[in-house]
């Protein structure tokens, strides 16, 4: 059903226009561009700038253009929270299991920990540990690495640091290159990390260019044929892409 369009609104509507067009593709405005995309005068166009600096939503880059500030990515946070992703993506986890008759899950993170917020068995999988409501560290397991992977470096880092603590340089380094591999290649794969001879393949739910939450598909890795896990690899990233264009925001017409 279409929203009916708020009347005397318009300046604070045009205003949340121009927040929504920054994209991943286009991260920063100019006066100039947001005059030629609205249709309108410049000074007004700075106008509406001004504003948005002024709620320190934007800042100047020092190149005469403009791109969101950290303060973004605090909404950005609370709006995923409110998300139930495990609701969301359950109709494709359920025709996953249907599939490929293995254990399926959706995981997102909190603090320094994924955590299950969907799972579907079929009757004849083993038991796992990554149920749902379980917590579980961010470095072990196909799901927990592709939400690991998608923090932010310096955030990582931090994580990374509190682990060589405890487990040596050696780890980190060896783990440090598989993250940057699952950030490049968009998707993880794991052997035993969490339970023995489960394996494991998970792929990102992306939305508006951030990770939200991961999706993975996990088996007996006896039973599966080098072909099989391909198939499997192949699913879940069809799975995460189907999941994150039902979570994609529609575009606000002008």
């Amino acid at each position: 059903m279409q929203t009916s369009r708020a009347k005397g609104v318009d300046s604070a509507r045009r205003v949340l226009q121009i927040l929504l067009s920054f994209s991943e593709s286009s991260p920063e405005v100019t006066v100039e561009s947001i005059s030629t995309q609205f249709g309108i005068s410049v000074p007004s166009a700075y106008r509406y700038i001004s504003l948005l600096r002024e709620l320190y939503l934007i800042e100047e880059t020092g190149r005469g253009a403009y791109s969101l500030t950290p303060q973004m990515f605090r909404l950005a946070s609370v709006a995923e929270s409110s998300i139930d992703i495990g609701n969301l993506g359950m109709p494709v986890v359920n025709r996953l299991v249907g599939e490929t008759h293995e254990t399926v899950l959706i995981l997102r993170r909190i603090g320094d920990s994924a955590v299950c917020v969907a799972s579907s068995q079929p009757d004849k999988q083993a038991t796992i540990s990554f149920l749902q409501g379980h917590l579980m560290p961010l470095h072990r397991g196909a799901g927990s690495k592709v939400l690991l992977a998608a923090t932010q470096i310096e955030e990582q880092r931090k994580y990374l640091a509190h682990l060589e603590e405890r487990l040596g340089p050696d780890w980190g380094e060896e783990l440090k290159s598989e993250l940057s591999a699952i950030r490049k290649q968009h998707f993880a794969i794991s052997s035993a990390e969490v339970d023995e001879g489960i394996y494991a393949v998970a792929a990102p739910i992306v939305v508006e260019g951030r990770t939200v939450a991961a999706l993975s598909i996990a088996g007996l890795e006896f039973r599966l044929s080098e072909e099989r896990r391909g198939e499997l690899l192949q699913k879940v990233r069809e799975g995460a892409r189907e999941i994150s264009d039902m979570m994609s925001i529609p575009q606000v017409v002008a």
